[in-house]
């Protein structure tokens, strides 16, 4: 399944690896850059607008 995180905090970066581990795609946007660019090199696919993180969606399920 594919899912999107708004505010890559304690809280929903926990979020986001977990679901990533269980086998999960993350589209992932914060206010905060380095906080995308940290869940980015775990593996998610980061945003830097919201706009740009519905376009992420938009394509549909990605294939591994």
């Amino acid at each position: 399944m594919q899912l999107a995180m708004i505010g890559l905090g304690r809280m929903g970066a926990n979020m986001v690896r977990r679901l990533m581990k269980a086998e999960h795609r993350a589209v992932v946007f914060d206010v905060r850059p380095e906080s995308v660019k940290a869940l980015t090199a775990e593996g998610a696919t980061g945003a830097g607008s919201l706009a740009e993180m519905v376009k992420a969606l938009a394509r549909g399920p990605e294939k591994k």
